[in-house]
């Protein structure tokens, strides 16, 4: 993982261009998607708005597991027999869409879609998109 992703994310608060680096590709388009998404974010109630979202510390060690290659998830892949859907942002600085490539090569059932010119919140870039493909792989 980028330095960069690591130093944004461990900020106590975040402003509107280190959401755009963490959640959107660098495109205007991508971007002009993410300050849509802001918006949206900026109509909830106060209670929820100020919610501060930190990583849990069981989602970190998996995260350093899975990136050192020993002791993780990846060690398994191999044996998932259930159909599974892997959705990933082409763009993402967080998680980099060749993790996705590689759980979908190691699973014998997996389906992996790349969404073009998005990053970590390719569902609020591309919601009606996402519903229809996890629709689809349901059906």
């Amino acid at each position: 993982m980028l330095q960069k992703v690591l130093e944004t994310m461990a900020k106590p608060q975040t402003s509107e261009d280190d959401y755009l680096y963490l959640f959107f590709a660098g495109s205007e388009a991508s971007r002009e998607a993410g300050r849509r998404s802001l918006k949206r974010i900026a109509r909830r109630t106060e209670a929820t708005a100020h919610r501060p979202v930190k990583p849990e510390k069981r989602q970190v060690a998996a995260l350093g597991a899975w990136a050192q290659g020993s002791n993780s998830a990846r060690d398994v892949l191999e044996s998932v027999q259930t159909p599974t859907l892997l959705l990933n942002g082409a763009h993402d600085v967080m998680v980099h869409p060749y993790n996705s490539y590689t759980m979908n090569q190691r699973m014998p059932s997996a389906q992996l879609i790349l969404y073009p010119d998005s990053g970590h919140a390719f569902h609020f870039q591309y919601p009606a998109q996402v519903a229809g493909d996890v629709i689809d792989f349901l059906s």
